[in-house]
């Protein structure tokens, strides 16, 4: 038996005791363990690379990276400061400081137990209302339309605000309630996870907060509505959609004080599951470990209302490095394919064996006539154009293994196997 279906075997005798959201016990050493991947990312400091999101995932967790929190916490004011003050129009901003991550620098102040105040912080928080306006203008009277940039980022930013004790219209919240209850967060039939557990926080932090009484009753009733989509999402190995949405989904619902056997038991069994990658060293993702390890401390982004600045955490060490192994000789076999271009585009492109997908496309570009565009984005580059045709609105190139089977991880993550079949294909939303 594998240590998952051991793990599994154990809460079958637990699964009757739980009734409210908690995950088995995780050794401490691998939760440092997992700490120490993002001790490299709090080295790059470029404007790029600077990410709120590992800042906030150690803040909430049981591990500290020690003095380079103070200074990563610094580089992140200067570069958000600097981007709000200069900002010369709305159209301005949305390049300079985009939505999602000016909601995520928010989350970071409230990290260290600051509000955002005075003239700097007015200027975060009129900036993320207005983009909310924005946002709530381009979804339309009638619900029909869709935001300029995404429901999880529409979510984020509520959430952001709301632990700031900022509230915002409730005009602006019913958007939000609109899309849970009339199952807008669903692609091509299947419900986006990471989106529904972002409204989910949202609501929480709502309900908790009490800034939107007169929406109250609905809020609450949404709150249920999410958990029952979420836990009906949970697969076979124990995930909630699939392994990279459950630690979002976890964190909303431990978020719930509803006392239910379902909801216990479910999430006995996602933390199984990731416990299961954990052990095999199986989470390279920065995003994926920043938003688990709140959870593995029984943590959410709701605990930044009151968040816990004195609590003791473990200064992490840097990993040891491992001596490099001869470096295998083993050369594999990746047929690359793009049909959404014409002519239709298809090459076998030889490899060495443990080379990412964006290696395949690097040596498809230098051998055999393959172009492609990528532009920096907090979880790795992102696939903007391929052979000179570029995503449009509400369009996006996505990764599959041939036949039909869609990629989780990015083009710098994925590791092809001999023999797989990798198509990129442009699709709308």
């Amino acid at each position: 038996m594998g240590s998952l279906g051991a793990l599994l075997f154990l809460l079958g005798s637990l699964g009757a005791l739980a009734d409210v959201c908690e995950i088995p016990h995780v050794d401490s050493q691998l939760v440092e363990r997992m700490g120490q991947h993002l001790l490299p990312w709090m080295n790059q400091i470029s404007q790029e690379q600077l990410n709120p999101s590992i800042y906030v995932g150690l803040r909430l967790s049981s591990v500290q990276a020690g003095d380079m929190e103070a200074f990563y916490l610094h580089s992140l004011k200067l570069k958000y400061q600097q981007n709000i003050l200069g900002c010369t129009s709305s159209d301005d901003c949305k390049t300079k400081l985009p939505m999602g991550q000016l909601a995520l620098y928010m989350l970071a102040l409230r990290a260290n137990c600051e509000f955002a105040r005075g003239h700097k912080g007015d200027r975060l928080v009129s900036q993320l209302k207005r983009f909310l306006e924005d946002e709530k203008k381009a979804i339309g009277h009638n619900h029909k339309d869709y935001p300029y940039v995404s429901y999880y980022q529409y979510g984020l930013s509520i959430l952001a605000l709301c632990v700031h004790q900022k509230r915002v219209h409730d005009s602006v919240v019913k958007k939000l309630l609109y899309a849970v209850e009339h199952d807008q967060h669903f692609y091509q039939g299947t419900l986006s996870v990471d989106t529904e557990a972002m409204a989910g926080l949202a609501f929480a932090c709502l309900e908790r907060s009490n800034l939107n009484p007169n929406l109250r009753n609905r809020i609450t009733l949404a709150i249920r509505t999410a958990i029952g989509k979420i836990l009906k999402t949970q697969t076979s190995e124990g995930h909630f959609g699939h392994v990279y949405s459950s630690p979002l989904a976890l964190q909303f619902l431990m978020t719930s004080p509803m006392r239910d056997m379902e909801l216990g038991t479910a999430c006995l069994k996602a933390g199984a599951a990731l416990l299961a990658i954990l052990k095999d060293r199986g989470f390279q993702n920065v995003l994926m470990i920043s938003t688990l390890l709140p959870v593995l401390n029984h943590k959410s982004y709701v605990d930044l209302i009151s968040p816990d600045c004195q609590a003791p955490r473990v200064v992490l060490e840097p990993a040891m490095e491992i001596p490099s192994q001869t470096q295998s000789s083993d050369v594999i076999r990746v047929t690359l394919k793009v049909p959404s271009v014409l002519p239709p585009y298809r090459h076998v492109i030889f490899v060495p064996a443990g080379s990412s997908l964006e290696d395949v496309l690097k040596k498809a570009q230098e051998l055999w006539g393959f172009t492609y565009g990528t532009k920096a984005t907090l979880s790795g580059p992102y696939l903007t154009s391929v052979m000179g045709k570029e995503a449009g609105e509400r369009e996006f190139w996505q990764l599959l293994r041939a036949p039909d089977t869609r990629l989780l991880q990015g083009i710098a993550e994925y590791t092809p196997k001999d023999g797989e079949t990798i198509e990129l294909r442009l699709v709308s939303w």
